[in-house]
């Protein structure tokens, strides 16, 4: 039973590529699926509270862009909801109409209607929602990234000006500079996951976006390294000192 208003959203940690659909796909991606992947976020997040995990790889669908391309600056490069080129910018996908919208219907929305249905039962059970958007970045940055800065940080914590309190920011971020962490904000990603019906319009929906730095628990082979249960140990540290700060 959850007894946390603690809702983390996981939206790129699979890997599976489901069958109907890689016929789809012009070119071997196994590439883009190492490098685009958010390797083990869904275990490094996995503690007290509900989770709501996107079940089908970021490749075929992404559940963090806009639904309306017209809103989504990613849309341009190829990496909207449903990504036709790779994190090279190459071509990878052909896809129709149809098809997008097929899978649209089939795993975008179930999705966002689940993380709304979520979101709606916390705040009827605590009177707050309090929403850990997962997820992990390459120590180097890749092709298709706008930030290109080289000395990117351990943490990268992305913020929303309504949902994201200072506070919380200032919780999280010293909790990880206690611990030996380096820690920017809104840098190289920023912003957070709130329902679209609830953005900014409630305020009793807190959220925060925690990005880990790759190099910290995966070696060149994109294998866990022996870091990997101590980092889990300190983010879960970290959420429980952010959820003191809201009375849990």
């Amino acid at each position: 039973m959850n007894k946390k208003p603690l809702l983390f959203h996981i939206p790129h940690s699979s890997v599976i590529i489901p069958g109907e659909y890689k016929n789809d796909f012009i070119t071997d991606i196994s590439d883009d699926l190492r490098h685009m992947t958010d390797w083990y976020t869904d275990e490094l997040f996995d503690m007290d509270g509900k989770k709501v995990v996107f079940p089908i790889s970021r490749l075929i669908c992404d559940p963090e862009r806009f639904r309306d391309d017209k809103m989504e600056e990613m849309f341009k490069r190829g990496m909207g909801t449903c990504y036709t080129h790779g994190y090279k910018g190459n071509l990878i996908r052909s896809l129709s109409d149809e098809r997008k919208k097929e899978i649209l219907n089939r795993w975008y929305d179930p999705h966002h209607d689940l993380l709304k249905t979520e979101t709606c039962e916390m705040l009827k059970k605590f009177g707050i929602c309090f929403i850990i958007d997962c997820h992990s970045f390459p120590a180097s940055p890749l092709p298709y990234e706008t930030n290109k800065a080289l000395n990117r940080p351990d943490f990268c914590i992305g913020i929303d000006n309504f949902h994201t309190p200072k506070f919380i920011t200032e919780s999280l971020a010293n909790s990880f500079f206690r611990k030996g962490y380096s820690v920017d904000i809104n840098a190289p990603f920023s912003g957070t996951m709130v329902p679209l019906p609830y953005y900014h319009k409630n305020a009793s929906i807190f959220s925060i976006m925690i990005e880990i730095n790759r190099s910290l628990y995966l070696d060149d082979f994109f294998q866990k390294t022996p870091g990997f249960n101590t980092l889990k140990r300190d983010i879960a540290e970290a959420i429980a000192g952010l959820m003191k700060q809201v009375g849990y």
